[in-house]
């Protein structure tokens, strides 16, 4: 495909450019984190599903039974698993910038497309995890999900927020240098209290409310309905989930636009 010069391309012209660019980004990504035999990508899938396995082994040993008899470990997995894209997409951003600054000079290459691929490089893995513990749960363990539609949805929730809050956080590393050190320890307070150890169905009717204002605890109460179903009661807004996606995804890309005009270079 070309486009001659002077001429403005057509809307599909474009999406296939960025396509392309992306998918050169998310090799570039792949062979400079992983090497050129992208042996150290198993790492990237094993490493959720390693630590989500210890986790649920721990809370199944504890010999606490949950309540409406869940299997500790499968919520423990389903909790996990998907905390750790968004640990894994938001911790990384912040340092974006700076070290893909040489990629800017490509006219073609946008924060944006640099992000993307970071960002499906990231979740790619994850979503293999699920397919593997839903995989297990249905053939092995006999424990299909109450609703596969709802689990990926909320699994696709999680990545799509997870993307829109990198974008900010990626905005404010490329402004503020040492910005990152701040964003690994906040990630880790957010687990205990981002839905991913506990169901809402726990707390009394006053606490929910005040928990549901956490966009997290609401995807994780939809991941595990698609999990559970009826089995766990359940508490989330889809619409509610939907606005924090748009809006960060939206305010995280006018944010990008804003550094890339301030950066020297340009």
């Amino acid at each position: 495909m070309s486009i001659s010069y002077g001429e403005k391309p057509s809307l599909l012209e474009s999406f296939h450019v960025q396509r392309a660019v992306v998918g050169a980004l998310f090799m570039r990504e792949l062979h400079t984190r992983f090497g050129r035999h992208n042996i150290g990508f198993l790492w990237l899938f094993l490493e959720p599903l390693t630590l989500g396995t210890a986790v649920g082994m721990l809370h199944s040993l504890s010999g606490h039974d949950m309540p409406g008899g869940i299997d500790p470990f499968l919520f423990s997995m389903f909790g996990y698993v998907p905390f750790f894209v968004f640990r894994s997409v938001v911790t990384r951003a912040p340092s974006a910038i700076h070290s893909n600054l040489t990629l800017l000079y490509h006219q073609r290459v946008t924060l944006l497309d640099i992000m993307l691929a970071r960002n499906i490089l990231e979740s790619s893995a994850i979503l293999g995890v699920i397919v593997v513990i839903v995989a297990v749960c249905s053939f092995v363990a006999e424990k299909p999900p109450a609703n596969p539609g709802l689990l990926l949805l909320g699994v696709s929730c999680m990545i799509l927020l997870s993307h829109g809050l990198s974008l900010l956080l990626a905005s404010a590393g490329g402004r503020w240098e040492g910005f990152d050190r701040l964003v690994h320890p906040v990630t880790y307070l957010l687990m205990p209290v981002s839905g991913a150890f506990f169901a809402l169905n726990w707390f009394s009717p006053e606490w929910r409310e005040i928990l549901l204002w956490m966009p997290l605890i609401n995807i994780h109460e939809m991941i595990r309905d698609g999990q559970f179903g009826d089995q766990l009661p359940s508490y989330y807004d889809t619409v509610y989930i939907l606005e924090w996606i748009v809006g960060s995804n939206v305010t995280g890309m006018l944010a990008l636009r804003a550094v890339r005009s301030k950066l020297s270079m340009y």
